[in-house]
């Protein structure tokens, strides 16, 4: 018994002993001060956890030998994750540790919210940036610090920026953007990220010419802990309470994160706007060994929103508000809003690691999702206009100087003027008598769409200098784009034909029907009329990419191969195309080619070289491929890849006091496509503009600057100095939706002219103060110029060109924002953090973030008889955010 009892304690020794050898050590180490970080949570994936001491040192003992994820969380530091790999009775020295400590800036900068984005469907992109996680100081910031203006990255649309979530691509295969609002509310989840910025190679993907962004959902790769927040605010929305939990690994191997939130607003800063969004996140991960992990994540935000829209100066100027918004009026003496946006993107997607050696990485994943999305809007049929700042109704369209200015003094007295009457339009549709035919609707256009998407990413190291990265892609799509019956207001029903085909083929009652297989249906609420097809799409793409790495220098050259096709099928037999409209139609096929090079050259350990370059095609986005899709299945002129040459050259520097970046770039632009729709006055009908084989070129230099001036002082200059053009003149397609007249095609003379939708000038001069007591003040002065009113393609064709030969270019102008936050830490490791971000501290109202002409115009040269419509930056605005860590 004595020699069973030795035996077994022998064996627990020995085996403890084993068990001790493999150990991970390190330093954690604040970024900016290398300053240690005591009371760090530090855990490996395989297990084994500890916390930094107060000299920031922690050891981690019984490190099972193999690749892991070493998690380093805490409520004063912005988390991170590294791999780290472990051999049998090995002792790892990972040395300092530098982590960011958490600031005011970061609990305020990702809003995530589809408000901030300038569009309805998210078709801006300066959101985006704030998905950047880098230490360059122009990336980290330029996002969160010029957002408000819409700014955009050297000028790019969205489609040039690719955001990943667990390694899976989740812009949109019709569009080609990110859709901001399906994680809008999740602010905390979404923040482990990674980022390639540029025209930079990354670990997940081929990347783009802006950039390319990977939010991780994992558990395991989530702070550890809850928190819970509200805010306040006198944007979008006034109030958000959010909440988010996350295991960590537990010792059965599974991890899980719980998110949720609420955003509301009774009326937003924009009067008759509203504001009701619900956002959550489950994420479950089990790690079966040091190999092998598998996840699964769902989340969604259901959101439903009164709209703004922009008008004319006059109808601003009248109102007495910059801010002025035509979508809403009063209803048995409560505000309605026409314009309302409800969308919700439930996803679902399983992702997968298998570490195959401790230089060779799997990852794959799947995501499915199902988007819902629909916009409501006024419809009427042989009536006013009810639109408030309809031209017709402004005091400018009156010839007798007495009538305008009675109207004038209307327009500044009486607020119901300047709205819309919907007790009229009800009125309206009950004097009809008979069987009630409405004259004036609410209607819903809808823009839904399902998606299948694989993903799978191998990375190998080959030897110590060489890397191998390779990806595969394959996507399904189906986008359904259809009109329903929102409201009747009053009436019993509505005629599914065209107005204006009806006015113009009287005696065709074949032209004006929506739908020949259903004529003249009387159609309810919740039926489907007007136009009804769906968009369908495949595509798959193939990269890899090389990385070798040398002392003094470090090279990387990629190439992608992508295959993509669509098709339109119509759900209705439309009067004006019956030939061209219904059905499966023509499946259109592309190829595309990219390669890539990038290099970054050492002069010291202090100074270094960077250039990139990119040539690729790219084939027509299924959104832009068709001359007028709700009609008919007629593909766009000469449709063929665009093409894009894309270059940087930088200068990255660490002179001790001053650290930074100086860049030039410049990119070119062939064979784009540009689609506008608008009312045709001339031709009294709609109609949907077509510019094809469209060159720009975008030129500038991007820099960041960062100097310490004291150990608690930093100044930041940061700025973007750009030239955005036209560079051809580009032919146009017009295409009548009354069938009035043959597509007529034309060039549009766009030479010179400069791109338009964000300041091509930007640039920010800051201050940051930290406190030892965990006090935190920000404050920067924007500069803006060199923005201009986007173009109606119709005003510079041959026949009109001279008389609207201008480009309106909006003022500079100087925005100041600041931003001050406390961290209160409780003994028992919890954390208190407020934060205030006050923008616009000037009250600025006067500041054009945007613009653009009207489609309509006077063949006179009369200029001003239809102005362009602007979109106003908020006053004096502030987001007040507490926040709770245990």
């Amino acid at each position: 018994m004595r020699m069973l009892i030795t035996l077994i304690i022998s064996l627990f020794v020995s085996l403890s002993a084993m068990a001790d050898i493999s150990v991970i050590k390190g330093r954690i180490v604040d970024s900016k001060t290398k300053k240690a970080v005591a009371g760090v949570s530090v855990k490996i994936s395989t297990g084994a956890s500890t916390t930094s001491n107060s000299q920031g040192v922690f050891e981690l003992g019984n490190v099972l030998p193999g690749s892991g994820v070493l998690s380093i969380t805490g409520s004063q530091i912005v988390s991170k994750t590294m791999e780290v790999s472990v051999n049998q009775d090995q002792m790892v020295d990972l040395g300092d540790i530098p982590v960011q400590m958490v600031s005011a800036q970061d609990e305020t900068a990702i809003l995530l919210d589809e408000t901030e984005v300038a569009d309805d469907e998210g078709g801006a992109q300066n959101v985006s940036s704030l998905l950047a996680s880098s230490d360059d100081v122009y990336f980290t910031n330029f996002g969160f610090k010029f957002g408000a203006m819409r700014f955009n990255l050297r000028g790019y649309d969205q489609d040039n920026f690719t955001t990943y979530i667990n390694g899976i691509n989740f812009n949109s295969t019709e569009r080609g953007n990110f859709q901001y609002s399906s994680i809008g509310g999740l602010n905390d989840a979404v923040r482990n990220r990674d980022a390639g910025n540029g025209l930079e190679m990354t670990a997940y993907s081929y990347g783009n010419i802006g950039g390319a962004s990977n939010i991780d959902l994992r558990p395991s790769h989530q702070a550890i802990g809850a928190k819970a927040s509200i805010a306040f605010a006198n944007r979008a929305y006034t109030t958000r309470a959010m909440a988010t939990y996350s295991t960590g690994i537990l010792k059965n191997g599974w991890a899980f994160t719980a998110s949720g939130s609420q955003r509301w607003a009774k009326e937003g800063n924009i009067e008759g706007t509203y504001y009701n969004s619900w956002a959550y996140l489950f994420s479950a991960e089990k790690i079966f060994n040091s190999r092998h992990s598998i996840s699964i994540s769902t989340f969604g935000s259901p959101t439903e929103r009164g709209t703004s829209a922009g008008s004319v100066q006059e109808a601003y100027d009248l109102a007495g508000d910059n801010l002025y918004n035509p979508n809403w009026g009063y209803q048995n003496g409560e505000k309605r809003n026409a314009r309302i946006v409800v969308s919700f993107e439930p996803t679902v997607l399983l992702s997968y690691e298998w570490k195959i050696s401790p230089l060779t990485t799997l990852n794959a994943g799947i995501a499915g999702r199902m988007s819902m999305y629909k916009k409501s809007g006024l419809n009427w049929y042989n009536a006013n206009d009810p639109r408030p700042d309809y031209y017709r109704k402004l005091p400018s369209y009156e010839t007798n100087p007495q009538t305008a200015q009675e109207l004038a003094n209307i327009w500044r007295t009486n607020k119901s003027i300047r709205q819309i009457d919907w007790d009229d339009l009800y009125e309206v549709n009950r004097s009809q008598g008979g069987d009630l035919r409405s004259i004036y609707i609410v209607e819903d256009q809808h823009n839904d769409f399902k998606e299948l998407t694989f993903n799978a990413t191998l990375n190998s190291k080959v030897n110590d200098n060489i890397t191998m990265i390779g990806g595969v892609e394959a996507r399904s799509y189906v986008g359904a784009h259809y009109k329903t019956i929102n409201d009747l207001l009053g009436g019993k029903y509505w005629l599914d034909i065209d107005q204006f085909a009806e006015r113009d083929f009287p005696d065709n009652p074949n032209m004006l029907q929506n739908n020949l297989n259903n004529p003249n249906r009387k159609v309810g609420v919740d039926d489907t009329f007007g136009f009804d097809y769906d968009l369908h799409s495949t595509s798959a793409n193939g990269w890899i990419q090389g990385v070798m790495s040398y002392q003094k220098l470090e090279l990387s050259a990629g190439v992608k191969y992508t295959f993509n096709s669509f098709y339109r099928n119509g759900n209705m037999m439309n009067g004006r195309a019956p030939q061209n409209s219904f059905g499966k139609g023509t499946t259109h096929t592309f190829n595309d080619i990219s390669g890539k090079i990038n290099a970054l050259y050492k002069l010291t350990g202090k100074h270094f070289i960077t250039l990139n370059a990119l040539y690729e095609t790219r084939s027509p986005l299924a959104y832009n491929a068709y001359v007028s899709p709700r009609i008919k299945d007629t593909r766009i002129p000469d449709m063929k890849n665009g093409k894009i040459l894309s270059t940087d050259l930088g200068y990255i520097f660490n002179y001790g006091i001053v650290k930074g970046r100086v860049t030039g770039y410049y990119t070119q632009f062939n064979d784009q496509i540009e689609i506008n729709n608008f009312y045709h006055d001339g031709y009294q009908t709609f109609v949907n503009y077509i510019l094809t084989g469209v060159d720009k070129e975008h030129t500038g230099v991007e820099f960041g600057l960062s100097s310490k001036v004291t150990s608690q002082v930093t100044i930041e200059f940061l700025g973007n100095v750009g030239k955005y053009t036209y560079k051809n003149n580009p032919d146009g397609t017009t295409s009548y939706e009354n069938g009035s007249k043959a597509d007529t095609q034309q060039p549009v003379f766009y030479d010179g002219y400069k791109v338009s939708g964000q300041p091509q000038t930007a640039l920010s001069l800051g201050v940051s103060y930290f406190h030892p007591k965990m006090w935190f003040f920000d404050t920067n002065v924007n500069y803006y110029d060199n923005s201009y009113i986007d173009l109606t393609p119709v005003r510079k064709e041959k026949s009109i060109m001279a008389k609207y030969d201008t480009q309106e270019k909006f003022s500079s102008n100087v925005v100041w924002d600041a931003s001050i936050g406390k961290l209160i830490y409780f003994k028992n490791r919890t954390s208190l953090n407020i934060n205030l971000s006050v923008q616009n501290i000037l009250n600025n109202t006067d500041i054009k973030t945007g613009g653009f002409e009207q489609g309509r115009y006077d063949t006179d040269g009369n200029v001003s008889k239809f102005p362009g419509k602007y979109f106003y930056l908020q006053g004096v605005n502030f987001f007040l955010n507490i926040g709770y860590k245990f």
